[in-house]
Formats: C-alpha cells, structure tokens, sequence
C-alpha cells in the first residue's frame, strides 16, 4: 500500500479570527497579487506540488499527466487528470479550454525517463461542463475522451473511484492527498517526478472566510502546514481521501503555500461525469 494511503496526521485548522487576521495582516502585496493571479495570470514562475514526496509506479494509477502535442517540440505537461475509464479522462475545463492537440500519460511518475510501461493516449474530444466560468473558475471540469483505449495493467493503470452521488461534503480536518508534477520552489526548475503531499480539507464555508464569494458551490480548500502546498500545473490532480476515494481535484491556488488552494468536488457531478461514458 502506498505511504501516502495510510492516513496522517491531521493539520489543526486555525480559528475563523486567526485566519482572518492573517489574511489581512499580509498585506497590500498579497492582496493585489491575490487579484492578479485569480483574474490576470500569475506572474510567479512557479509550478510545482510544493513540499510532499516523490512516488513510485503504482502508488497512484489513475493519475495522468496532460500535455500537449509533442510533435511541435518537446512534450509540455500542462496539468493533471484522473482517469475515469479506459478511455475517458476528467480534468479541469480552465486546464483544456479551448486548447488542441492534447495528449495524455497514464502508468508513468516520471515524465523525462520513461520504463516503458507509460501508456500514451492522443485526446480525441474535449467535452467541457455547460455551466463553466473561466472568470470565476466554478464548474470547472472537463471530461476527455481518448482515441485509443487504455490498457488496464494491474497496479499500473486503474479508473479512480469516484464518490457515490449522495456523498456528503468532507467535514473540516479531513486527511486528503494531492498528487501532481512541477517545480519545488518559485525559482526552481521543473521536476519532472511525480509528487503527492498530505494536505487537510477545509469545508466550503470555512474556506469562505478566507476567499469570500470567489469559492463557488461545490467547492472547498485545501491547506496543508508551512512550505507545503499546489500550485500552477496541479490544476485537474488527483484530491483523495485515505480510503483511496478520488474526493476532488485541483481548480485554482493563491501564490501556492501562502493560501488553501481551491479544489473541486466530485460527488455533486457525478451524473454529469457518468453520462459522457457512452460519447
């Protein structure tokens, strides 16, 4: 079983006045890149699952790289995605809206030295929620389907195990793990290995007191202690639970650490997912 599978110590959520003090005793600084990352695009060059651990095959094979057409240079992984079937892949909608020649790479941790065993699939359609909003980011899935099959290789490539639909809301305190690839640092280069990071689930409404109205329905936060975090190109990675369950996946992030990035959960779509199987 993997490490990040069995549990972990749960991050004490601050109060609702600590949290809030802290967010405003940041500062001008924070606040204004808070806006321009959210609306604008940030200027952080900075993509990585920050602190956490690097994984081996096997330790999360429903997780896919996303990335783009490899034959007009060097494959550029963009995202992360979840596999939903053998040829069906859930992302986020800001992660492939309106983007071509995407591909994706399922049974790999490694995206530089491959073992052979990667199965690499081309995206054949891209079918984004009706409801999506690039601005506010809500509804933001976007469900692939593949030209080719995947081969489902035991231990190295399996379907997530969504929520049933009738799934609550995790409860605040939650043990999740977040899994992408990217940088470790602001000023580091790419890390080309796969990493997950024990991070705690903050509901909906506490995850309002920090973000205001910019956390739309269906949506909560992760936080995770000092220097551990997601940022840029984690968007669509995999948000499990400690049975394995695929809770949510990655949406949006605030200059990574500093703030709870904003996940997407997955039991309130889980009609809308499941009526694309058959496309």
């Amino acid at each position: 079983m993997s490490p990040f599978r069995q549990g972990g110590t749960v991050i004490k959520y601050k109060t609702e006045f600590s949290f809030s003090l802290a967010f405003i005793v940041t500062g001008w600084n924070k606040t204004c890149k808070f806006y321009l990352e959210k609306f604008i695009g940030s200027a952080v060059p900075s993509q990585r699952i920050v602190g956490g651990d690097f994984t081996e095959e096997g330790d999360f094979p429903e997780m896919v790289s996303v990335y783009s057409d490899p034959l007009i240079g060097s494959k550029q992984h963009l995202c992360g995605g979840i596999i939903l079937n053998d040829n069906h892949v859930l992302t986020t909608a800001t992660c492939v809206h309106n983007r071509n020649s995407l591909y994706v790479m399922g049974a790999g941790v490694n995206l530089e030295n491959e073992t052979g065993y990667e199965e690499h699939k081309a995206v054949s359609m891209v079918i984004v929620h009706p409801d999506y909003d690039s601005v506010t980011k809500a509804h933001d899935l976007a469900v692939l389907k593949l030209n080719h099959n995947f081969v489902f290789v035991t231990g190295l490539v399996t379907p997530a195990v969504l929520p049933a639909p009738e799934t609550a809301e995790p409860t605040t305190g939650t043990h999740m793990t977040a899994v992408g690839w990217g940088k470790d640092g602001p000023d580091g280069e790419m890390q080309m290995m796969q990493k997950a990071v024990n991070l705690t689930y903050l509901s909906r409404e506490e995850c309002s007191v920090i973000f205001g109205t910019f956390v739309q329905p269906n949506e909560g936060c992760l936080e995770g202690s000092d220097g551990e975090g997601v940022c840029i190109g984690d968007e669509g990675g995999l948000v499990e639970d400690a049975h394995g369950t695929a809770m949510a996946i990655v949406s949006w992030h605030v200059s990574c650490d500093a703030f709870p990035a904003v996940v997407t959960l997955l039991a309130p779509y889980h009609e809308w997912i499941t009526s694309h199987f058959d496309t």
